[in-house]
């Protein structure tokens, strides 16, 4: 697995992470502390937010697949 700035900084949320791509947990609500911490990281490498919750909430899922998938920890 590749040791990225992402792998890096959420190593320890990646099986929440994972399920959270493929459906079966909603970030915002069941990990409320992880997904700010998301919103945070993809803030600061300079991604654009819509400002509408479920606009945002989609927009974090699609980077974060990316992510877990360059860190290898999705195929």
């Amino acid at each position: 697995m590749s040791r990225s700035p992402f792998y890096s900084k959420f190593r320890s949320s990646l099986n929440i992470l994972k399920e959270a791509v493929e459906g079966s947990v909603d970030l915002d609500h069941q990990h409320p502390k992880v997904y700010k911490k998301l919103c945070r990281y993809y803030k600061d490498i300079g991604v654009q937010f819509y400002h509408d919750p479920y606009d945002d909430y989609e927009l974090i899922l699609n980077c974060l697949e990316q992510d877990l998938i360059d860190s290898g920890v999705l195929v």
